[in-house]
Formats: structure tokens, C-alpha cells, sequence
């Protein structure tokens, strides 16, 4: 019997059976070992393979800002946290905590991964919002320049969307930013929807006109909802019903696809199931023991049905999406702690974080998953720090 066994180069071995297999915190150290090896852990094909790996799954992060209003001034801080590798249904994981920044200004929101890269967001709506891409593994941020709009002087914030993605094209990853005002004067939206897309290999936005219409809503997704270049929302059509909605970030264009067959007056979102496209609805979101989530599942090119319908046996709560195949997250809105229910073993399971004394504030589960990409700039100043953004921009 003949066994074919692929040949290495030394080469080879050090990079497609060692290296790429280890965390990002060993292979920044390594970089200092050799200018080959410096090379090597920076150069794009190596951090695709590492990023690719197999053995390297992605963890939950579980990330927490809050107001503990406790002390005089109030304190408000981002924390993260990091989940065991396996939930086991019943028993209450061991957390650690991976990030914490106090004395946080302004905060609205988390965005993403892509490809390892979180978005943060700051501000408000009207004028304000700020932006910045985060790596965690490899603690680099960059700041992004604040996008002016033409705006009124009766407008007022009314919505925003934002999104991330990356153009396999062009090798650029892009923030696509929404909004949406309100006419003070006539108390009615206003009639038009702006938008703009930051590139980072340009370090610049361009406005665009997306082309659905201001009184549809982009509902949120619970996740990132980010496939293969374009973005999914669930979008809620006024006096229709429920479509999918999609951002191609290489194209840079809106599309429409049909979507789950959810009633127009029920609740829904979509959010990310393993590694594909689901969605969730109920007709009594959050209300205590007897809300029921329907989980729909795409299917091939755009087929979806219904897998499930989720009775978690808990009170007042927000549902924050799912992890895995089986694992739906929810905040108990009363005891400000999170828990997840398994449908399959009918339990719920507390993940043992207990927000009591920051209960304000929000909640954001994310799939993370080291990576080396690069967002320094050529020249990266003392500015270009996570905590420079979240404490003092």
C-alpha cells in the first residue's frame, strides 16, 4: 500500500503547521525574532491563513456598558468578556474579563466583527458621531474622520444604521453610515435618507444616495449579519411587510431579496445562526414566560423556513440574539444578568455576569476571533488608542 504524504519545506512546516495555529499575543512577540519571521507574520497571505485556521474557532465575547451611578461622578465603563470554548447547558461558564476601560464619554454602540475588526461608535445622531475600528488582538485603533451632512436647522435625530464590511475587490475594509431626521417644525421625518461609506484604504467617505425610501425601517440585527462582502437587514416596508434588504460593500449598492415569511405586525431581526443567515420574530417580544421566538433559517440561494418556535421560561427580558446552533441569549431586564436558553435540553443556563449595580446601559454578545489585519496608519500617533477614543474624543 502507497501513502502519499505531501512533502514541507522548512518553510512551509514553520508557517502552515506551527505559526498559524498560535494567538496573535505569541506571534506579535515573535515578530521580534527575526526580520524573516517580522515579514512573514505581517505579510497578507500569512494573516488570512492564520485567520482561516481551523483551529482557531471563534469565542463568545460578552461586552458591557454601563453607568454605576453609585459613586459622585457617575462612573461609566466598557468591559469585555471572554467564554469558555464550550457552553455546557446547566452550568454556569467561567468568564474572563479581557478589556475594561473607565471614565468612558458618550458611548452608542459596537459594531461587527469583520474578519477580527470591531467598529465603536460615540455621539449622537445629529452632528457628532464618531467612529473607530478596533483590533483587540493586536490592541491597534484607528479613528476615523467624522462624515459631515448638509443638515436643517429644524432637523432633530431620528434614526441611524450603521454597518461594516470588507471589499475583497478592492482588499478595503468600509463603514457604511445611515441617517435618518425629524422636521421639528412639521413633527414629521424628514423626506430624504443620507448616507455615506468610509473606505480605510483611503481614509476618506463619500456621500451616497441610497435608494429605498426614509419611512422604511432597517431593522437591527442581532449580531454582525455580514456574508461574504454584503451586509442583511431585515426590512420592515411601510403598509407591506418584511423584505431583506442588502448593502454589497464592493459595489456599493442596496439590493432587496425576499425574506422570511413574518407577519408585518410582529417583532423581527435577523442575526447569524452558526455561520449562516437566520432570523427571529414574536408577536410579544420580552414579555416574562409567555413569548414565543419563531427562528427562521435561509436555506440555499434565499429559501427560508421555520425551525423552531423558542418558549424561554423567563421573565421581562430582551432578546440579544443566539450563539451556535442552539443557544438563544436574553438580558433579564430586572436582575440586569444574562442568560441562554437551550431549547433542545428545555433549560436555561446563567452565564453568571451580574450588570446589578451598572444596570444601564447595553449588552453586545459578539463571535470573535483573533486576527493580525492591520489598521495602524503610516505614522500612528499617541492618539490612536482605543482608550484615547473612548475616554477623550
Amino acid at each position: 500500500m502507497t501513502t502519499s504524504i505531501r512533502s514541507y519545506s522548512r518553510e512551509e512546516a514553520v508557517t502552515d503547521i506551527l505559526l498559524i495555529r498560535l494567538p496573535a499575543k505569541s506571534l506579535l512577540r515573535f515578530k521580534c525574532v527575526c526580520a524573516s519571521w517580522r515579514d512573514l507574520i505581517k505579510s497578507e497571505s500569512f494573516i488570512k491563513k492564520h485567520y482561516d485556521c481551523e483551529s482557531s474557532r471563534p469565542r463568545l465575547w460578552i461586552c458591557k456598558f454601563g453607568v454605576d451611578y453609585r459613586p459622585s461622578p457617575p462612573l461609566r465603563a466598557l468591559t469585555c468578556f471572554l467564554l469558555p470554548d464550550k457552553l455546557i447547558t446547566g452550568i454556569v461558564p467561567t468568564s474572563q474579563r479581557v478589556y475594561r476601560c473607565e471614565d468612558v464619554d458618550d458611548f452608542r454602540g459596537i459594531y461587527g466583527p469583520v474578519n477580527g475588526l470591531i467598529l465603536l461608535m460615540k455621539g449622537h445622531f445629529l452632528c457628532n458621531v464618531r467612529f473607530a475600528w478596533w483590533n483587540p488582538a493586536t490592541k491597534q485603533c484607528r479613528i476615523i474622520p467624522i462624515v459631515e451632512f448638509e443638515l436643517q436647522r429644524f432637523f432633530d435625530e431620528h434614526d441611524t444604521v450603521t454597518a461594516i464590511g470588507y471589499d475583497a475587490v478592492s482588499k478595503d475594509y468600509k463603514l457604511l453610515s445611515l441617517r435618518m431626521y425629524t422636521n421639528e417644525e412639521k413633527r414629521e421625518t424628514y423626506p430624504r435618507t443620507f448616507g455615506a461609506v468610509y473606505s480605510m484604504n483611503n481614509d476618506s467617505w463619500k456621500h451616497i444616495e441610497p435608494n429605498f425610501h426614509y419611512n422604511d425601517t432597517l431593522c437591527e440585527s442581532k449580531g454582525c449579519t455580514h456574508i461574504d462582502g454584503v451586509y442583511y437587514w431585515l426590512c420592515l416596508i411601510k403598509g407591506s411587510g418584511y423584505v431583506i434588504s442588502t448593502f454589497d460593500f464592493t459595489t456599493e449598492m442596496f439590493g432587496q431579496m425576499e425574506g422570511p415569511a413574518i407577519p408585518k405586525n410582529h417583532w423581527g431581526t435577523l442575526m447569524m445562526r452558526g455561520g449562516s443567515l437566520a432570523a427571529m420574530s414574536s408577536n410579544q417580544k420580552s414579555q416574562p414566560e409567555t413569548c414565543c421566538y419563531d427562528i427562521w433559517a435561509r436555506i440555499g440561494e434565499n429559501n427560508w423556513i421555520k425551525i423552531i418556535t423558542v418558549n424561554p421560561p423567563i421573565g421581562w427580558h430582551s432578546p440579544l440574539g443566539m450563539w451556535d446552533y442552539d443557544k438563544y441569549i436574553y438580558e433579564l431586564n430586572r436582575t440586569y444578568s444574562l442568560a441562554y436558553y437551550d431549547p433542545t435540553a428545555k433549560q436555561t443556563t446563567n452565564f453568571g455576569l451580574a450588570f446589578t449595580e451598572i444596570g444601564s446601559g447595553s449588552v453586545y454578545p459578539i463571535s470573535y476571533k483573533e486576527s493580525l489585519v492591520p489598521i495602524n496608519r503610516e505614522n500612528p500617533t499617541e492618539e490612536d488608542t482605543v482608550e484615547y477614543f473612548l475616554i477623550t474624543f
